[in-house]
């Protein structure tokens, strides 16, 4: 059989034709390319890989081994992350996108359910790297670094790891069960954790640097920023950060009857609804609409049906007191003007438009920072670090990631980086240049051949009932069932991939086509006369003609 020379690839609708004399002839080879769900995964998930183990084999087991691959925290990720993968996905130009999140968090579930243990890549090895911080940047690197056989130990500051996960995420969206389950699965590779310890306090970075090998700063935006506001010093006034780190601490905050959460983040619609759970009538002021709001647009939603008010163009100007408690809010109505530097439309105040808001407690979640005491690292632009492109900080040795690089971003994003890093850091260890591998080329819905996909019934997740989730701080999502999951992965279209639909076994007029006893299809080019009829009726464009001479 002649070995094809992988040459220029051609699409069909440039086929060239045969040429008397200087002949040359198109003919197929498989091509793998990368769906669009994992370009747009942060956390490089091979999404398309857990979804088809599912579709197939209905094999769940195999399908988390896949998935945490890349990232430790599926059943976390499956609840609290925004799921760029599915703005992504193919399908949504065809009926809609797969519920990639669902599935994910189904199969996070299940392995925590099965009590599923993460394998090792490497055997042990001697050299150590310190950790500071156990948010999912940290908790990615330290699990990255451990399976390729690196001795590992955190250091976190507070009494309980998890970073903003465990104290800026409320319980309705991740139970602390759940992530205190994925965190012991990581913490199983032989990391060891280190909690109440704050590194350029309680231990000199110099300490770590002469200690480890290496060092990772996986500091979290965990100290709240607040807006400077005559009265912002009473009682009761609390920065966003710090409402939710006191509630999910187990801490009873008396909030009163009415809270004003000022801010249009994420972090204020979560203030606004453990605010509204605790019982209070909450609003929420922003002053511009709705358009600008930062936050996602599910949280935006689901705060609304919660019944929360949203006061649009409307800015905090002084906090009303009595003695030294909060009573009310003084505020402006403002009109937009043109965009600022932003790129949103500038607010400017109405004159004599100013009102009282009555407020027994009030959230400013109005920004966030990286608490760098004790470490000195530079600093540049909007970031709190300032790191080369193999997240090295100005520091020889201290690699840096999550928050402190990216500025506020996703789990996921955070996942990522942690990931990245890991591979830097076991690079520097090694005196290794980083090498990376070329990425295989996008796939979109336009390269597809979608006539033999069909359109489906589509997975919807369900809420709890408004008066139960206010109840309490129950998770408002239901489990899902996982016959249903697997129907759902099914709608994938393993987009750049060959999923054994037997097309091109099928339409091969010269029986070109083989079948392995693997299943998987080859070619033999004695037989093959470039027809292209097997890259034509090739569902996910896995086959392609390429140029042989």
């Amino acid at each position: 059989m002649k070995k094809l020379p992988l040459g220029l690839v051609i699409d069909l609708r440039d086929v060239v034709p045969y040429k008397t004399g200087s002949w040359r002839t198109l003919m197929p080879v498989n091509l793998t390319q990368m769906p669009p769900c994992t370009h747009s995964c942060p956390a490089g998930n091979d999404v398309r890989g857990f979804l088809r183990v599912l579709a197939d084999k209905n094999d769940y087991e195999q399908a988390w081994h896949v998935l945490t691959r890349t990232n430790p925290l599926p059943a976390t990720c499956g609840r609290v992350c925004p799921h760029p993968c599915e703005v992504g996905c193919n399908r949504r130009d065809f009926d809609t996108a797969v519920a990639i999140n669902c599935v994910e968090r189904c199969v996070g579930d299940y392995g925590l359910e099965q009590n599923l243990k993460h394998k090792k890549l490497s055997g042990a090895r001697k050299e150590k790297v310190a950790v500071v911080g156990s948010g999912p940047a940290g908790l990615s690197c330290a699990f990255h670094l451990a399976k390729r056989g690196f001795k590992v130990k955190i250091f976190e500051s507070y009494g309980e790891p998890g970073g903003m996960i465990r104290y800026g995420i409320p319980s309705y969206r991740l139970p602390n069960y759940i992530l205190k389950q994925e965190l012991d699965a990581i913490l199983d590779l032989g990391i060891e954790l280190e909690c109440n310890v704050k590194v350029g306090v309680n231990i000199p970075m110099d300490q770590l640097r002469q200690n480890y090998e290496a060092v990772f700063l996986g500091i979290g935006a965990q100290k709240g920023l607040s807006i400077d506001l005559p009265g912002n010093d009473a009682q009761n006034v609390f920065s966003g950060v710090e409402f939710l780190h006191a509630v999910n601490s187990g801490k009873w905050v008396d909030v009163g009857k009415d809270v004003v959460v000022i801010g249009g983040g994420n972090t204020a619609m979560d203030c606004a609804r453990v605010a509204k759970r605790l019982g209070a009538n909450v609003s929420v002021v922003y002053r511009r609409t709705r358009v600008e709001m930062p936050a996602i647009t599910a949280e935006i939603d689901e705060a609304m049906e919660e019944r929360i008010m949203f006061r649009y163009h409307t800015n905090p100007a002084k906090i009303i007191t009595d003695e030294e408690r909060v009573v009310g809010i003084l505020c402006t109505q403002m009109e937009l003007k043109e965009p600022d530097a932003s790129g949103r439309a500038r607010p400017v105040p109405i004159a004599g438009s100013e009102s009282v808001i009555p407020a027994d407690t009030v959230i400013m979640a109005t920004g966030q920072a990286v608490d760098y005491d004790g470490i000195d690292v530079q600093k540049t632009g909007d970031k709190w670090t300032q790191t080369n492109e193999l997240l090295m900080t100005s520091i020889d040795g201290v690699f840096a990631g999550g928050d402190a690089v990216l500025g506020l971003e996703t789990v996921a994003a955070a996942i990522g980086q942690g990931m990245r890093a890991a591979s830097a850091i076991e690079d520097y260890i090694d005196h290794n240049v980083e090498s990376r591998l070329s990425q295989p080329p996008v796939i979109y819905s336009k390269d597809l051949n979608t006539y033999y996909y069909e359109k489906s019934k589509v997975f919807t997740k369900e809420a709890e009932p408004i008066h139960k989730r206010l109840k309490g701080f129950k998770e408002i999502y239901l489990p899902f069932d996982q016959d249903e999951i697997i129907v759902e992965s099914n709608r994938c279209f393993s987009c750049g991939l060959c999923f054994r639909c037997n097309n091109c076994y099928m339409y091969c007029p010269d029986n070109a086509v083989q079948k392995s006893k693997t299943g998987h299809f080859e070619f033999d080019y004695d037989f093959c006369k470039g027809c292209g009829l097997c890259a034509k009726e090739c569902p996910c464009r896995y086959i392609q003609m390429t140029l042989e001479k």
